[in-house]
């Protein structure tokens, strides 16, 4: 009875690591199969080109040995564009095709983020973030000096990842970056599941990407509207949304500022941010502060060839 009793424990728990690695499995590559899916019903020439050139980068144990989406084209100086709040890496499709020609484009899908992959355990926060780019460049071998561009909640992760790896940042550019002065603050539970689920409704995902734009009405079609909601479908989306606004985000993030080359972009119709930020962005000298008209939140959407010719000539001074 002792040997069957123990035989039956056994088999117990080899079928519950076996579900364990099924489950794990398709937390793994379950995001995959969607983007593949839905690749080709994306309307914007442009987020299907991009597409089609995304790789996904398995990264080491600590991350489940899972794949990760990283976009990579272009020769020369490498630089890693790192995307905004509940966004993807589709947000930098418009300035891709003609700064490909001249660097090394990487555009990865911050962890928890875009089309990235859930994993099992993990918290989705700043420093997990910023920890999981660290072994994005490790992996992708990146030797050279490395030049990095943030957008919104992407100019905190910049700012933060810079201050790592400071000996490896050549220059830093920031597009309406978000979080620079205001401390974290963390929403508990429930009420960030809650406000990860309002976050999904599309009404209010309509209303955010015309917030975005400088003029909506002209500039906000099916195309955008599609492309800022594509990533929602993702496995685990709500849940790893919910988990980063329990720890509080990107916050304060001025304090990380390193003694490396930066220039700060902003729209002077930026809604999101508002005018009292962006008169603190501009007042901070530091940060070489250019505002430009008609444009709103997001410059490499708003006025992409103007913005392709400032990160040009900023990383080629």
């Amino acid at each position: 009875m002792l040997i069957q009793s123990q035989f039956l424990k056994n088999k117990e728990l080899l079928f519950k690591k076996f579900l364990f690695d099924v489950l794990k499995d398709n937390v793994r590559f379950s995001n995959f199969n969607y983007l593949n899916k839905v690749r080709d019903t994306i309307f914007d020439p442009l987020g299907r080109d991009i597409l089609n050139e995304t790789q996904w980068v398995q990264l080491n144990h600590k991350w489940g040995n899972a794949k990760f989406p990283v976009v990579i084209s272009g020769t020369g100086d490498p630089i890693i564009f790192l995307h905004g709040f509940d966004s993807s890496l589709l947000e930098f499709r418009r300035i891709f095709p003609s700064l490909k020609k001249n660097f090394q484009i990487i555009i990865p899908d911050l962890l928890g983020f875009g089309f990235s992959p859930r994993i099992f355990n993990n918290q989705y926060n700043p420093e997990n973030i910023i920890l999981n780019l660290k072994d994005l460049i490790k992996e992708l071998n990146i030797s050279k000096k490395l030049k990095i561009v943030g957008a919104s909640m992407g100019g905190s992760a910049a700012l933060l990842l810079s201050k790592q790896i400071s000996k490896d940042i050549d220059k830093t550019l920031l597009l309406s970056p978000a979080g620079l002065f205001e401390n974290a603050k963390s929403i508990p539970r429930p009420f960030n599941q809650i406000g990860a689920a309002f976050l999904g409704l599309p009404l209010v995902r309509k209303n955010l990407c015309r917030q975005a734009f400088a003029y909506p009405n002209k500039s906000v079609g099916i195309e955008e509207e599609q492309i800022a909601s594509i990533h929602i479908g993702c496995d685990g989306w709500r849940n790893s949304l919910a988990s980063f606004a329990r720890s509080g985000g990107f916050g304060g993030s001025y304090e990380y500022l390193q003694n490396i080359p930066i220039k700060t972009v902003c729209g002077l119709n930026d809604r999101i941010l508002g005018k009292n930020e962006i008169n603190k962005l501009k007042e901070t000298k530091e940060l070489n502060f250019l505002g430009l008209k008609n444009c709103g939140h997001l410059p490499h959407l708003d006025l992409p060839e103007l913005t392709s010719k400032i990160i040009f000539d900023f990383f080629n001074q």
